[in-house]
């Protein structure tokens, strides 16, 4: 009987023991839950966090454009070195040359004749001679030699030019052409530079000298030459000397380049400082370079002293030759001394001072309808 007692105790306590364990395990089981995050608030919070940690830059600010005034240019060396590698094509020669000098041409020039007739006096042009020899195919090979060499040497010219009153109408025609008396120089030889020198006279109120180095850079010569004016002078006399000083020593020159100064004038220098002027000159000239002179006064050109006018004058008072001073001066600087010789314009005289005076009559053939 104690037995049987002892057993249905022992069978009653189980079911309390079994409901304090599902309690337990429900206490246990809901603490848990709170520290569990479904997959999809899981998810959520993930995107904020990284939402929160995304560190967004600031946006850069517009940088302005770099704008160039002018195309950047450039600069060959100051020593050139041969250039048959790079050499442009000839140029196209005027059909009137070639015809002269019997249709064969030699590196785009015309090529000598062996049956070349004498030339007559009314063959000359620009004060070409004329004699046996002298016949257009001869000078035209000439010319094709002279021009290689300067493409191989590169060319430096400087127009030194006397910026007084009197000179508006020259400064004007070089402002106007400047353009064309580059692209004429540089189809026969591509590697030329140019410079200007300005003067006037001792002792103007606005400058005695002003210059543009030379350059291959079309705009800065345009430019230069577009803010010049004739102003001043009065007297006689102007700073030649001056404006050559500046020339030789201070335009930059290339060694070994050819280089050719043409000074434009209506004035002589002053006579105390001559002397000067021709030991400049001639030193210049010394060193591979070239000074020829053009003279555009009215006592040298009574053509164009008759344009202004709008009638003949009595040419008899007029001597159409370079003064003295400017035909010494071309002299020590181993160049020409000319004139407009009839004409009412600078150009074609000045492209052919730039290609040495001595070939005046093949560049009046190339440079027909100029």
């Amino acid at each position: 009987m104690l037995s049987l007692l002892t057993r249905v105790k022992a069978l009653g306590l189980w079911p309390v023991l079994l409901l304090v364990s599902l309690a337990i395990h429900f206490l246990l089981t809901w603490q848990a839950s709170l520290h569990i995050v479904s997959p999809e608030l899981s998810t959520v919070k993930a995107v904020e966090d990284i939402e929160i940690l995304l560190d967004i830059a600031e946006p850069e600010a517009v940088k302005d454009e770099l704008v160039f005034e002018e195309a950047i240019e450039f600069e060959p060396p100051p020593v050139l070195v041969a250039t048959s590698a790079l050499e442009a094509p000839p140029p196209e020669v005027n059909l009137a040359m070639e015809a002269a000098a019997g249709g064969q041409t030699v590196a785009g020039f015309a090529a000598p004749l062996l049956s070349d007739t004498v030339a007559t006096a009314g063959d000359g042009l620009a004060g070409f001679g004329s004699g046996v020899g002298s016949g257009l195919g001869q000078s035209a090979n000439q010319f094709a030699a002279y021009v290689q060499g300067l493409r191989e040497t590169g060319l430096d010219v400087v127009f030194v030019v006397d910026a007084t009153g009197s000179m508006d109408w020259v400064i004007e025609e070089v402002q106007a052409r400047i353009v064309d008396i580059v692209d004429v120089i540089r189809t026969l030889v591509p590697v030329s530079r140019f410079g200007v020198v300005a003067y006037r006279d001792v002792g103007t109120p606005s400058y005695v000298t002003q210059h543009q180095v030379l350059t291959f850079s079309l705009n800065k010569l345009s430019r230069f030459l577009g803010n010049l004016k004739a102003e001043g002078g009065g007297d006689m006399q102007e700073a030649v000397y001056e404006g050559m000083l500046v020339a030789t020593e201070k335009s930059g020159w290339r060694l070994g380049a050819k280089k050719v100064i043409v000074l434009i004038g209506d004035a002589p220098p002053h006579q105390d400082t001559f002397n000067r002027l021709l030991a400049l000159n001639r030193e210049f000239a010394s060193g591979h370079g070239q000074i020829s002179t053009l003279d555009v006064s009215h006592l040298a050109n009574p053509a164009v002293l008759e344009a202004a006018l709008g009638r003949p004058v009595n040419r008899v008072f007029y001597n159409e030759t370079a003064m003295m001073d400017y035909q010494l001066m071309a002299e020590a600087g181993g160049g020409v001394a000319a004139t407009l010789d009839g004409d009412v314009h600078i150009t074609r005289q000045l492209v052919s001072l730039i290609m040495g005076g001595q070939f005046a009559r093949e560049m009046a053939l190339l440079l027909e309808g100029f």
